[in-house]
């Protein structure tokens, strides 16, 4: 849901990506697997290993050492805290990834296309490019870059507000759902 741009190299077109990276921040290591960035996803699927094995290891923890432990409040938090912890690092590495992405394909010689506006405005305002002299002193095409960057961070705006909207809605139902539940097995 990212702005795309496209980039050529050696006659092959490919999608780059600039801004929030929605979904890798709910779908962690398969984008870069679907965007075959190896790197990105060994990164990625070591951080879901990572949350994995520390779940697992809390759980085994307190099932083994159940009667030992005094605090139980310290394993509810142990439990629950690395899922929402990992969560949390998936939306803040999803700040950076279309950015590492999109740099690291310019890096090896993936260019916009050469009538391409739209993509060369993207990311010279997002600042992956520099601006050239001749845009510079073009006040029209200056115009048009400007417009394309501004209906690109409008359409981003909306973008965070659904996907806000999307998260605090989810929260609320499953706040009634454990709420329901919980009023059912005490009441019934």
């Amino acid at each position: 849901m990212a702005i795309k741009v496209k980039l050529e190299k050696d006659g092959f077109i490919k999608d780059g990506f600039v801004g929030y990276s929605y979904t890798s921040a709910l779908l962690d290591f398969w984008v870069p697997a679907f965007r075959l960035d190896f790197s990105a996803f060994v990164f990625f699927f070591g951080i879901y290993m990572l949350e994995k094995f520390l779940s697992e290891f809390f759980e085994i923890y307190s099932i083994l050492n159940y009667y030992s432990i005094e605090n139980t409040w310290l394993l509810y938090i142990f439990n629950a805290g690395v899922p929402i912890f990992s969560f949390f690092i998936a939306l803040f590495i999803a700040f950076f990834y279309n950015k590492y992405y999109t740099k690291k394909m310019l890096k090896e010689g993936w260019k916009p296309l050469e009538n391409d506006e739209y993509s060369n405005a993207i990311l010279k305002g997002y600042r992956y490019l520099d601006y050239t002299d001749v845009e510079i002193r073009d006040e029209d095409k200056m115009q048009r870059y400007r417009s394309f960057i501004n209906k690109a961070r409008g359409n981003e705006v909306k973008k965070c507000l659904g996907f806000i909207i999307y998260w605090i809605i989810m929260f609320i139902l499953l706040y009634l759902l454990y709420n329901k539940s919980y009023f059912i097995i005490n009441f019934n």
